[in-house]
């Protein structure tokens, strides 16, 4: 997870998120997930609309189904679906070995995006912020 990200366009979101993923140990190559993220985001824009974008990629090496959150406070133009401007990045690494579980998670963080209290996560300054707020929304459901 990381909070007050700036880029300038979805591709440089996308390389930073897939940096996030590098240092975190969850991929070995970023540039074949770089690549197959920009290949689905060619096909229609993971911006689900309400500033929230879920680009996904399926990677054979992972076990279980890894996320990745990027803030990005000052907006990213991801094409989303409602045209507004995406703050909220969750990047979805699944496994063909568990395609089940990937469309849950892809429906659970549409879910969450419609809390009220997830306005509140665009604005998270550190971390500990963004990930307590993630916490009392998970609470209630």
């Amino acid at each position: 997870m990381a909070v007050g990200l700036k880029a300038k366009d979805k591709t440089e979101a996308l390389e930073l998120l897939v940096d996030l993923a590098v240092r975190r140990e969850i991929v070995r190559d970023p540039a074949r997930l770089l690549a197959a993220l920009q290949h689905r985001e060619d096909v229609v824009s993971t911006g689900i609309g309400n500033g929230v974008a879920i680009p996904h990629a399926d990677l054979p090496e992972i076990e279980l189904p890894r996320l990745a959150l990027g803030i990005f406070p000052e907006g990213v133009d991801f094409q989303a679906l409602d045209e507004e401007t995406v703050t909220v990045i969750f990047l979805l690494l699944g496994t063909p070995r568990t395609p089940g579980l990937h469309m849950k998670i892809l429906a659970r963080i549409a879910r969450l995006s419609k809390d009220p209290e997830f306005a509140h996560l665009r604005r998270a300054e550190r971390t500990e912020d963004a990930l307590a707020i993630l916490e009392r929304i998970e609470a209630r459901r």
